[in-house]
């Protein structure tokens, strides 16, 4: 099918405002493509009435994603790019655990973006598992989101062919995957439920944010997506991406995708046959003082004291707009906790509670948010059956010199 140039233009930039997909003149054969898999698939012969179609449905309808996955790019397998995986586990992650043992806060953020049918975050999740020996006393969180609500179902099931395996360990596949055939293998249960998908645009405003559980991540891999935006997608995506991660947190693309400007000010780190990216600092969000009860008789307190707890005497505190709208600072709450300033977050909810004890928005965030020595107290998980596995596990071991 050759679609004229007024309706090239057309599904071009319907899918670059929907999807963020970018398709110039060189890609017009693929786009083609594409749309004719998806006709054919939604039971419309012509491709206009498609687009027109298309056109009307909202940003969440599950045909945007099944139009994504007949346009992108599917090819996927476990530990894909050796030498990313090897980074992975003899710096990045070792690293991360080091730093939450340090400060006894045995929780670590990780996300796929992009998964398609769920071998990267599967991949994440067989790392984890071999360089936490005391997993079940950890909280983990591995994110897996993809558009294509198909590729999400396969990721779930959890069932994968030969060729999906091909840069896998023999000793893995024996120990991690069940045989289910001469070519099929079922992901042990055990690896499964450590990951947990969801559908997500990454071109939509909907991260970082609690809701959609993109908040505070550690690690965020995005590999071989970002290459297949418009200029525009990928500046908006890659600032989505830079304030979902923590202090010291990490962003891994592919090679072809390690472009240092676009991903400013996250640092390129370079280790050996992969660059990824660090955020040093995080951007801080102005806390708000909270005005006190008043009357018109009384003056203002000799001291007070603003929503971080902190003593602060008139005088000498920042300027800041004073405010009694629960709204705002629950709004600041949420910046806060995507930041995974958890604390500072719970002192907001606080605050607002104060001023309007009957708001339900407050009772609904405020728990997430315990002290500090509340999650200290907190019961932990029952620990996990005694591990079938030989107590000196040797690495992964991936080598960026091993022949493929």
């Amino acid at each position: 099918m050759r679609l004229s140039d007024g309706l090239y233009r057309e599904a071009r930039a319907l899918i670059a405002n929907r999807l963020g997909l970018d398709f110039p003149e060189g890609r017009q054969a693929d786009l083609e493509r594409g749309l004719v898999c998806a006709c054919r698939a939604a039971s419309i012969s012509a491709p206009e009435r498609y687009l027109s179609w298309l056109a009307a449905l909202p940003h969440e309808s599950p045909e945007w994603g099944r139009l994504a996955g007949h346009l992108a790019v599917g090819e996927t397998y476990f530990f894909r790019d050796r030498c990313c995986f090897a980074a992975l586990e003899r710096d990045v992650l070792p690293s991360l655990i080091a730093t939450r043992r340090t400060e006894g806060v045995r929780r670590l953020r990780l996300w796929s973006a992009g998964c398609a049918s769920g071998e990267e975050p599967y991949s994440l999740a067989i790392l984890l598992d071999r360089l936490l020996p005391d997993r079940a006393d950890w909280t983990l969180t591995i994110l897996a989101t993809d558009i294509n609500p198909e590729a999400l179902q396969a990721a779930r099931r959890g069932f994968y062919r030969t060729w999906s395996l091909r840069e896998t360990p023999s000793w893995i596949r024996d120990r991690q995957f069940h045989r289910r055939g001469a070519q099929d293998f079922e992901l042990d249960p055990r690896i499964r439920q450590m990951v947990t998908s969801a559908l997500l645009n990454l071109v939509e405003e909907s991260y970082p944010a609690i809701v959609t559980n993109t908040n505070a991540m550690d690690l965020i891999l995005c590999r071989n997506v970002l290459m297949y935006f418009t200029p525009e997608a990928q500046r908006l995506t890659a600032g989505r991406f830079q304030r979902t991660l923590v202090a010291g947190g990490w962003l891994v693309v592919s090679p072809a995708e390690a472009a240092a400007e676009l991903f400013r000010p996250l640092v390129p780190v370079s280790l050996p046959g992969a660059v990824l990216f660090r955020k040093d600092q995080p951007s801080e969000v102005p806390l708000l003082p909270v005005r006190q009860a008043e009357t018109l008789a009384a003056g203002p307190p000799a001291h007070s004291a603003d929503v971080a707890g902190r003593s602060v005497t008139p005088g000498t505190e920042e300027p800041a707009e004073v405010t009694r709208d629960t709204g705002t600072i629950l709004q600041r709450a949420r910046a806060l906790a995507d930041q995974g300033r958890l604390e500072q977050a719970r002192q907001l909810c606080e605050a607002a509670l104060a001023q309007n004890r009957l708001d339900p928005a407050v009772h609904l965030l405020w728990p997430q948010f315990p002290r500090s020595a509340e999650r200290s107290r907190l019961p932990r998980r029952p620990a996990a059956a005694p591990s079938t596995w030989p107590r000196t596990r040797p690495r992964l071991t991936f080598s960026c010199l091993a022949s493929s």
